[in-house]
């Protein structure tokens, strides 16, 4: 199949990033499949009983939520926008999902949610690739408003693993219990980046101001947003390695040459002391976990550094935007992906050069906007390291938590099957397989 950009690995956007972690990986098999991966949504508010808009929870199997949404509004022949949902969920897999719909489209057709379901199933039928495809209606409700992106408090995950011996059991149960306290780095999910992992290169062919995109330009755009997070988030766990693991003399010395980076003994005394996976720097904007309000850190501040430790405030990276950073030559940029053969990020980034190409027609140039909304940027050293990573996009810039905990985990081992069975609820925004390949420490693919 011929495609007219770079055909990457599904896989490859997300085992090169560095974890943090210095042991070997654990063995086990991960399928993402709908036996194997369950996720479910955690609503952000309970649905009032009444109002114009019909709540339905629905559970798709091997299904994306796109293909979902227009299954649903050719029968209802309805608008994909007239449908409101929280978030995208996984297509290889059994989805637990929240649709909203506008009672009065919804009873102008059907007077049932059996008959809804079994035209919604008699229109997979008729798509020949839809084969393996279900949908199911577990419940319905009433809401006084339509769900919106980002309508939802979290996720419910039950994940089955294979092939785990006792002894991979054991490490893999240690760093599961530790993670519930510990957090782990947010890193966005291969599934951000597409099945060829190249939406983040198919987006800098788009010229288009944000109001005038459209959903599928908009969710390239964020792909490319969200490269730019993993590499910034890769680089800060690289320093935290470093000064987690160096003698003081060796530390200042490495990240003054790798990072540019000066921190005096008085400083790296104190992060040590902290033992955090994602050290902090001055100036960078922590926000309220698992919500709330942002602000800038202050790393000699006690309490600053208490809230950290204890998970009340967590770091967060910037996904950029209109008003955000520096212009991207899209040509040198993809060029240099090219001739990345393990497609190191910091590398790449540190590759494309910005001086005298304004006038390029290949600068990805986001024009200044007063009335964008005004995004945190991190000061003092912790912008120093930003900086390598902001850029102006045709976007809405925002935050992003760059380290989440896991609630409510529990794991259990099936010893008849080798199978270890993990169960864990999420914040929005967290990808579960994020979670896994830091679990397991390598490529979440391979055995």
């Amino acid at each position: 199949m011929e495609k007219d950009s770079i055909n990457f690995s599904p896989f490859r956007m997300q085992h090169n990033y560095f974890q943090g972690k210095s042991y070997p990986p654990l063995r086990f098999v991960f399928s993402h499949n709908c036996r194997d991966f369950v996720v479910e949504e955690v609503p952000l508010y309970e649905f009032s009983g009444n109002g114009e808009h019909i709540i339905l929870k629905i559970r798709k199997k091997n299904l994306s939520t796109h293909e979902l949404l227009s299954v649903l509004s050719s029968v209802l022949n309805i608008k994909n926008r007239d449908i409101g949902y929280a978030g995208l969920k996984d297509k290889n897999a059994l989805s637990f999902q929240y649709i909203s719909l506008p009672k009065v489209a919804f009873f102008r057709t059907i007077q049932s949610n059996d008959e809804l379901e079994k035209l919604l199933n008699l229109k997979l039928l008729d798509n020949k690739n839809s084969q393996n495809c279900s949908i199911k209606i577990i419940e319905s409700n009433l809401h006084n408003n339509k769900i919106k992106i980002g309508h939802l408090k979290g996720n419910k995950f039950f994940i089955r693993l294979k092939k785990v011996d006792s002894l991979n059991f054991t490490r893999l149960s240690q760093e599961f219990d530790k993670a519930k306290s510990y957090g782990f780095p947010n890193f966005f999910g291969y599934q951000r980046f597409g099945n060829f992992g190249d939406n983040f290169v198919n987006a800098l062919k788009i010229k288009k101001p944000f109001k005038k995109q459209n959903p599928r330009e908009k969710l390239l755009i964020s792909s490319l947003q969200s490269f730019f997070f993993n590499a910034w988030l890769e680089s800060r766990l690289k320093i935290s390695h470093i000064i987690s693991e160096f003698s003081l003399q060796d530390c200042k010395k490495v990240l003054q040459t790798s990072f540019n980076l000066g921190l005096d003994s008085k400083v790296l005394r104190l992060l040590k002391e902290t033992n955090l996976g994602l050290m902090p720097l001055n100036g960078d904007v922590v926000m309220h976990y698992p919500f709330g309000k942002l602000f800038f850190l202050n790393i000699e501040s006690s309490s600053d550094l208490e809230r950290l430790k204890s998970g009340e405030v967590a770091i967060t990276g910037l996904l950029s935007g209109i008003n955000c950073g520096k212009n991207l030559d899209s040509k040198k940029f993809l060029k240099s992906i090219e001739t990345s053969a393990n497609l190191d990020s910091k590398k790449v980034i540190e590759s494309v050069t910005f001086s005298n190409l304004k006038e390029s027609e290949n600068i990805i140039e986001s024009k200044l906007d007063s009335k964008a909304p005004k995004v945190w940027l991190a000061r003092d050293l912790a912008g120093q390291i930003e900086q390598d990573f902001s850029y102006n996009l045709e976007a809405l810039g925002s935050r992003r938590y760059a380290w989440v905990y896991p609630t409510h985990t529990h794991i259990e081992y099936d010893k008849v099957q080798n199978h270890a069975l993990l169960s864990f609820t999420l914040p929005s925004g967290a990808y579960a397989t994020t979670f896994l390949t830091y679990l397991k420490n390598g490529n979440l693919f391979e055995f």
